[in-house]
């Protein structure tokens, strides 16, 4: 038990297994470089990605902090760097507008004069916080109960073309939803299906009043952030750090804007009050829930998956070994207990991570420096941001999504590797940008899930043939080698029988071996018909001669007789359709083999489908190959038949 109890502590806290033996001279220089080159990255993107989110500033800072802080403890990944994602905060973002859009906090002045409502900003902001908070609150409480159930395989329902398209459209939502804070124009945020067309048209529309300052600022901020990260890209071998392109840009528009008054001479649109010091803990606004429920789980799911695929990268390069259900946990741990503290939901940031790998992290302690970095701006000096224009924001926001944008690379391969993946990407694409990104969500996946069942309906299937002098069977049709034995067919398939594909599994059976029970039972049927009919009528019986070929209904006493009769045209006649039943003999066919090699198992209904064919002819049907543990429950339905080896059923040759 101390043990058991000892290994589940371990399990649980995952930094108990390597802090105790942190070798301090080896890491401890290249850990505190890394955590303040990450923590300079993180305090821009904390700010910028609240702006995703629908909330003020400062509670991207406390996101940038407090699940930092918690993931050193509980994470099993040694560089990834969680915390603000422009995906998961745009994902926030569209919740919170849905559930308390600007047309709620519309207020008449209280002196009664004619002038119109005046948005009230405050308190807007505020319920956009609870709806964010609670969201955050149900988000960690699914992942730890996935990840206590075990559940950490979810993620592979996210099938990497899936991924991929659906975060490049995430990119588009971001960076249509920057747009207005670029060209400095006052719209209002859409949410929902085609929310990303009307936030497009809302700007273009009202285009004319953009603010010319804001533009050039934010054009500005633009072409220095890509140089910048074109000069670390092409001298990474040579830079002992990335230079840190998005602290520059805020720290010297902050100034500018201060020096020259941007918010004040040219109406340039500024973060504002930034609070300094960290708020107490508070309990969620719960009864907001039940219209969470459904974005709680796609931001679990999505937020889990950016995060697991990024730490199994690093931990592959680096040789040491993810949970992905402690994963869950982590990050569940970060939402949930972090909610209570003021902030939205977190998860891995790729850019933020390659920078920790890059600078030479090695655990952990350089994210817990990272988040103490961003504690000393919100406790100390968070009031120097106040003036930063929220346009060098957005100029942060979309030069770090050029990453993402690079993923349309992905189709001309995939137009070449499998057409399959390539639509789930681009259904994938188009659904989350036309629907929204939860929508869009379950819509890629249904149309994943869908792809599987076409692959399983359209197998395929071959007869085999025996390669003389080998062990080996293989298609008839591929391999001119291969000969078939007298009276046997091997049919062959390469997919799982089961209710979806029952059907086309046995036609195509009968197609390939030629052996049909439908006509060989109608056969039976019209000589059973005919014999009584011959039996009724107490007559020499009636035969059918054609080219001096005579039916063997009748007894040996009247084959003489029959045959004088045919020899003098003496032939009744019978149908078309009686004479081609009788003239066709069924086949020569006398066993057909099912290679069940490939199958991984079969349902109640294939194996019924199956029996029903071939049980009332004379044909035997037998199984090769076959997977007794994956296929019981289908096979006990089919107690007249026999799981054989191909040797046991085929003569040697």
């Amino acid at each position: 038990p101390l043990l058991m109890a000892k290994a589940a502590v371990l399990t649980f806290l995952p930094i108990l297994t390597w802090l105790p033996s942190y070798p301090v001279k080896q890491y401890l220089f290249s850990d505190v470089v890394s955590g303040l080159s990450t923590g300079v990255v993180q305090l821009p993107q904390g700010l910028a990605y609240a702006m995703l989110a629908a909330v003020p500033p400062v509670y991207g800072l406390y996101s940038s902090f407090y699940p930092v802080l918690l993931y050193t403890f509980f994470g099993t990944s040694r560089h990834i760097s969680v915390g603000t994602f422009a995906v998961i905060s745009l994902m926030i973002g569209g919740v919170a507008v849905r559930e308390a859009p600007d047309s709620m906090f519309y207020t008449l002045p209280a002196n009664g004069s004619n002038i119109s409502a005046v948005l009230d900003v405050e308190a807007r902001d505020a319920k956009r916080v609870q709806v964010a908070i609670v969201l955050t609150t149900m988000v960690g409480i699914i992942q730890i109960a996935l990840g206590l159930l075990r559940f950490g395989f979810v993620a592979i329902y996210l099938t990497e073309p899936l991924v991929r398209g659906f975060t490049t459209a995430a990119s588009v939502h971001v960076v249509i939803s920057q747009l207005k804070y670029l060209l400095g124009v006052k719209t209002q945020r859409f949410s929902g299906p085609l929310s990303a067309i009307y936030s497009v048209k809302a700007v273009f529309s009202d285009i004319t009043s953009a603010n010319i300052t804001t533009l050039i600022l934010g054009l500005a901020c633009i072409v220095f952030l890509y140089g910048v990260k074109d000069i670390n890209e092409r001298f990474k071998k040579k830079l002992p750090v990335p230079i840190p392109g998005e602290i520059i840009v805020v720290i010297v528009s902050t100034g500018v804007s201060y020096g020259l008054s941007l918010s004040e001479g040219h109406k340039v649109d500024v973060v504002g009050k930034i609070p300094t010091g960290l708020l107490p803990p508070a309990a969620p606004e719960f009864s907001l829930l039940p219209n969470l429920v459904t974005d709680s789980f796609a931001v679990a799911i999505v937020g889990f998956s950016m995060g697991i695929s990024l730490a199994k990268i690093f931990a592959l390069k680096h040789g040491y070994s993810v949970d992905g259900n402690q994963e869950l946990i982590a990050l569940g741990l970060c939402n949930f207990v972090s909610s209570f503290f003021k902030t939205f939901a977190i998860t891995c940031s790729m850019s933020r991570s390659l920078v920790q790998e890059s600078t030479g992290g090695k655990t952990q302690i350089a994210g817990l420096l990272a988040s103490l970095v961003v504690l000393l701006v919100v406790v100390a000096i968070g009031f120097v941001f106040q003036p930063l224009p929220q346009t060098a924001l957005a100029a942060i926001i979309m030069v770090n999504l050029l990453g993402m944008f690079k993923q349309f690379r992905d189709i001309p391969t995939l137009w070449k590797t499998s057409k399959i993946e390539l639509a789930i990407w681009f259904v994938a694409f188009v659904a989350s940008v036309l629907l929204g990104l939860d929508y869009g969500l379950l819509v890629a996946i249904a149309f994943a899930i869908l792809t599987v069942i076409y692959r399983t309906q359209s197998p395929k299937s071959a007869i085999l043939g025996h390669v003389p002098g080998t062990g080996m069977y293989c298609d008839l049709e591929e391999y001119e080698e291969a000969v078939e034995y007298e009276g046997i067919k091997i049919f062959h398939s390469n997919s799982s029988i089961y209710f979806a594909n029952c059907d086309l599994y046995v036609n195509a059976l009968k197609k390939k071996t030629g052996v049909n029970p439908e006509h060989l039972q109608a056969a039976l049927k019209a000589r059973k018909k005919q014999k009584e009919k011959v039996n009724y009528n107490h007559a020499s019986p009636s035969k059918i001669c054609v080219k001096g070929v005579t039916s063997e209904i009748v007894s040996n006493n009247h084959l003489m007789e029959e045959q004088r009769n045919c020899q003098s045209g003496e032939v009744h006649s019978v149908s078309d359709s009686e004479q081609s039943v009788f003239l066709k003999p069924p086949g020569d066919v006398t066993s057909i083999i099912l290679d069940w090699t490939p199958v991984n198992f079969i349902d109640t209904v294939g194996a019924k489908a199956i029996k029903q064919e071939y049980a009332a002819v004379d044909v035997q049907v037998v199984i090769a190959g076959c997977s007794i543990g994956s296929t019981w429950s289908g096979l006990q339905v089919w107690l007249s038949t026999v799981a054989v080896s191909l040797e046991e059923t085929i003569p040697s040759p």
